[in-house]
């Protein structure tokens, strides 16, 4: 190791301290540019901006998309919670938590915030402003506001610039703590990030070129086209007359003919019941933006298959596309906590972790650990009320049905009566430990299997392993859970250790 710290030499290291692999050696790359253009495929080829995937999030199926999207974002609470245990640490988590109770600005909302810098998701990148000023001796954000992407590019070191009137072109310097950006999927070539409306462009585009054909397939079948015939020989002002009924047999549905003439409706015929290959295509471009926004199709475009396994994979799917853009903008809540802490505080304070989670979820998780560890541990009442977010009722108050109930699974093991006869039996000082203790576990084993109990006893003397008798033990009682179903077979183990025990001892 010493000897290859010392063949490092003053210019090795001034190149392993620099970046070589920049825009100015790339030979792909015209050096005399100032500003990265946006690589996004759409918008170059169109030479538009981001008013064009404005466009798209207007189309009423991309619209339901949307909305379903956020829906589901803001269904899931955000909170702080300290990141650290000194006070330095606390209060800075006191700070921010005072911050965050109040709105980002008069106009908006923290779920205005959270959805706007979602727009990334589907624009690429997002841009918040922050506003800072003084409170006592704190310097805190007095506004954070969200800033439409067509006012920002990256320069050639891909840094955030601001278009204006007086520096258009290169764009303004951007200072720290000011600029808030959440970026999709950014990587070296493209800092401005992906924008999943570019995927949605083409199927838009086709569809709505689309419904043009599809209205004029409606207009031209979905009546019934009349056809007039007429005998060889018919002047051309009777023929005229016989179209011109027909035409308003169009419109009123009534028309008066020649006696000599005859009509035939031509209707629209094939297979699919009148479903047209327009219709189809435009259900494709549906499905295909689907595919891009929410990463699954059967929710919102059914068509005439689906199941319980495969919906639950496409929710899978979704789930997962959500807890990504979830991680995204909990990254750019954070890195306003810390700059909050960086500036208002010593350095080495921990900042406040911002994250998403979900109320319900954690509910049920946590009372889920107190209802197993209640069986070993004592827990408590005021602080599993407290936790789980339930006003503790009065004396007299009625209570929802369950508490205190005698399930002879979850009641507490009693080793003095026993559950068949329910008398009390003592145990004399005198008696052997080891049938004692057998005599205990028995009646601990007749505890969860009650009734049962015989019949368990009339198994274990057909088994030759304890293997045989959990396999038989699941198929006549197949209702039994499998963690009771362990404390079973652990019991019934132990019963035999201590009975065979004492009976070795006996003899």
């Amino acid at each position: 190791m010493d000897d290859t710290v010392r063949k490092v030499t003053g210019r090795q290291k001034g190149v392993l301290a620099s970046e070589i692999a920049t825009r100015s050696t790339d030979p792909n790359f015209y050096a005399a540019l100032d500003v990265l253009p946006n690589p996004d495929a759409v918008l170059r080829k169109l030479n538009r901006g981001q008013e064009v995937y404005d466009a798209i999030s207007y189309d009423a199926h991309v619209m339901g998309e949307l909305r379903s999207v956020r829906a589901g974002l803001l269904a899931w609470e955000w909170r702080l919670q300290p990141g650290g245990e000194n006070p330095a640490d606390v209060a800075a988590f006191e700070l921010c938590r005072q911050i965050f109770d109040r709105r980002p600005s008069q106009w908006a909302r923290w779920s205005d915030f959270v959805w706007n810098a979602a727009q990334a998701v589907f624009h690429g990148f997002a841009v918040h402003e922050v506003v800072w000023r003084r409170e006592d001796r704190f310097l805190v954000p007095a506004m954070v506001l969200d800033k439409p992407q067509r006012r920002f590019h990256f320069d050639t070191d891909n840094n955030l610039r601001l278009k204006t009137r007086a520096n258009f072109t290169p764009g303004e310097e951007l200072g720290e703590f000011k600029w808030l950006i959440t970026r999709h999927m950014p990587k070296h070539d493209n800092p401005y990030g992906v924008a999943v409306f570019s995927a949605c462009f083409w199927p838009y585009t086709f569809k709505h070129a689309g419904f043009r054909y599809f209205t004029k397939f409606v207009e031209r079948y979905g009546i019934p086209t009349p056809i007039g015939k007429y005998p060889p020989g018919t002047q051309e002002t009777e023929i005229n007359a016989l179209v011109n009924r027909l035409a308003q047999m169009v419109e009123d549905a009534v028309a008066a003919i020649p006696a000599d003439a005859s009509v035939e409706l031509l209707e629209a015929k094939g297979a699919g019941q009148g479903r047209s290959v327009h219709l189809d295509f435009v259900n494709l471009c549906n499905r295909e933006m689907s595919k891009a926004l929410t990463s699954q199709t059967l929710a919102t475009a059914v068509q005439d298959k689906g199941s319980r396994a495969l919906g639950e994979v496409h929710h899978e799917r979704e789930e997962a596309g959500s807890e990504s853009d979830r991680e995204m903008i909990a990254a750019t809540a954070q890195e306003l906590c810390e700059w909050i802490t960086l500036l208002n505080f010593a350095p080495g304070t921990a900042a406040p972790i911002w994250e998403f989670f979900d109320e319900a979820e954690s509910s049920q998780t946590l009372a889920e650990t107190y209802d197993r560890a209640r069986r070993y541990l004592r827990i408590p009442a005021a602080e599993a009320y407290e936790r789980l977010q339930i006003t503790p009722p009065a004396d007299d108050e009625e209570v929802l049905p369950g508490f205190g109930s005698a399930d002879p699974d979850e009641s507490p093991v009693s080793f003095d009566r026993c559950p068949r006869c329910g008398e009390t039996h003592q145990f004399n000082a005198e008696d052997d430990p080891l049938d004692a203790l057998a005599d205990q576990a028995d009646r601990q084993s007749g505890q969860f299997v009650g009734v049962m109990v015989d019949q368990m006893r009339e198994l274990l003397g057909e088994v030759e392993t304890l293997e045989e008798f959990r396999d038989r033990l699941a198929s006549l009682y197949p209702e039994m859970s499998e963690e009771r179903l362990g404390e079973v077979l652990s019991l019934a183990s132990l019963t035999s250790t201590l009975s065979g025990m004492a009976a070795v001892d006996d003899g």
